[in-house]
């Protein structure tokens, strides 16, 4: 690396934070709030999808009452629910890998327009879907947006970020993520209350559109990042110098780690009414729009209540408590609370609202842990050469194991019941956890160039920094 460009990037290392990094959090996070808003909103608006497209056991897009998949017999009504849950997620998947790969072939800026394009493009479309069909195709492409804003705006964000306001600052982006949840919860409140239920649920996903248009024209005026400037200079001796393979460890802990989490958080978040709907809780016999109101309104209660809180409270403790020690205890935590959920349902059930505590004490700790550090940490444990390769690769990963579990997670509900599903979700928060401690290294206060190295991974490393800290050279 030349003088100049070790001075260019010492400028942004040894930066606070400025009026530029607010800006770019706004203009990063409102995808975010778009990406959230997209893919919860279902929650509300599945259950008049349902009603709306007359999907039952003599109509669907499966032509039979039951579909055998794996040996089990499962019904085509909740299959098809889980296949319009989920089919965003898949999409998502896709994105990540292709936006990842085409960032660190041709820069960070460029994605970051065209996938926020895509993002504002399919909500409409999926707004107007005449079948469940084209919603599903739509709502795919939808979710190819989403997924490729997942290693853009956070590679971006991390590039410009000073060493002691990183963390903070990507998690900011992230953090938007709790008001598209909260945007979505109201938003379905307002449409089933004082809409027909045929538009409402239009209304719900074309909205989605909104914010993503809103910032399309400032995203097109950011400057690429000094990092991807700096390595695209000095290439092709920078590129042949990394290569993804030496870094499987990051790539097992990141990919790994998220994958898990996405299972879980996804799985619920998007399934919160049908969990809400089985409980009994808001269900009114003999009308459906009062029923979806009030799982509308539940929604929106965990999502205020919770889900926003764990956002910001990660943004204050990340750079002084680090990554890795918020993974791990809110993995913990989420182990803990549904493992109590499977050993005292029966009693929970008497007690709905102390049930609706215990659920959302696992979206507050899965916001404050995992949910906010598995976005952050492949922006810090890869290269610049190859950055959002790696957070493709994990965040496409993560949205595969959302997607796969929001597909399963209505037939799991009605083959094995919620007791059941809260110890397949308690197990698979231990798993993360035990993940965490094994494959992830701390990289708080470290420059990106540290942090990146191959150095100081596993449980042994826990505490320790291998690298220079801030404010030293």
């Amino acid at each position: 690396m030349e003088l100049g460009s070790r001075e260019l990037l010492d400028k942004y290392d040894r930066s606070g934070i400025t009026r530029l990094h607010l800006r770019m959090v706004f203009i990063s996070g409102m995808g975010f709030l778009t990406d959230a808003y997209d893919l919860f909103v279902l929650s509300t608006a599945l259950p008049i999808l349902v009603s709306f497209f007359g999907i039952t056991a003599s109509h669907n897009i499966f032509s039979s009452a039951q579909v055998s998949f794996l040996g089990l017999h499962i019904s085509s009504v909740t299959l098809e629910e889980g296949l319009l849950g989920s089919i965003a997620l898949f999409g998502a998947f896709i994105g990540a890998f292709v936006f990842g790969r085409m960032a660190d072939r041709f820069g960070r800026k460029v994605m970051y327009v065209v996938d926020l394009s895509i993002m504002t493009a399919f909500a409409l479309i999926s707004a107007f879907s005449s079948s469940v069909p084209m919603l599903m195709a739509s709502r795919f492409f939808l979710g190819m947006g989403i997924g490729g804003d997942y290693p853009v705006s956070s590679t971006l964000m991390s590039e410009y970020s000073g060493i002691r306001h990183r963390g903070k600052l990507v998690s900011m982006v992230f953090a938007m993520q709790g008001f598209g949840l909260l945007l979505g919860a109201m938003v379905g409140v307002l449409s089933v209350a004082f809409l027909p239920l045929g538009v409402a649920w239009r209304v719900m996903l074309g909205a989605g559109a909104v914010p993503s248009a809103a910032v399309i024209y400032f995203r097109s005026k950011v400057d690429e990042t000094p990092r991807f400037r700096v390595v695209s200079s000095e290439r092709p001796e920078a590129r042949e110098k990394v290569r993804l393979s030496r870094y499987w460890l990051p790539i097992l802990g990141t990919a790994g780690s998220w994958f898990l989490f996405d299972m879980a958080f996804y799985g619920t978040s998007i399934n919160n009414g049908l969990v809400l709907s089985y409980l009994g809780y808001g269900t009114v016999v003999g009308n459906i729009r009062a029923t979806i109101l009030n799982i509308a309104i539940g929604n929106a209660l965990i999502a205020s209540v919770f889900s926003v809180p764990g956002y910001w409270i990660a943004v204050g403790t990340i750079d002084r408590v680090g990554r890795k020690t918020l993974q791990w205890l809110g993995f913990s935590v989420m182990a803990a609370v549904y493992f109590i959920i499977a050993t005292h349902y029966r009693g929970l059930l008497d007690a709905i609202y102390m049930f609706i505590a215990l659920y959302g004490v696992s979206f507050l700790f899965g916001n404050i842990g995992p949910n906010t550090t598995t976005f952050i940490l492949p922006t810090e444990l890869f290269p610049t050469e190859i950055r959002t390769t790696g957070h493709g690769i994990a965040s496409g990963s993560a949205k595969f194991g959302a997607g796969l579990f929001t597909l399963m997670l209505p037939s799991i509900m009605a083959s094995m019941g919620v007791p059941n599903l809260m110890l397949i979700l308690g197990s698979i928060s231990v798993a993360g956890m035990v993940l965490t401690l094994f494959a992830i290294k701390e990289t708080k206060n470290e420059r990106l160039e540290e942090t990146s190295s191959l150095s100081g991974y596993g449980i042994l490393a826990y505490g320790k920094s291998t690298a220079t800290k801030t404010g030293k050279k």
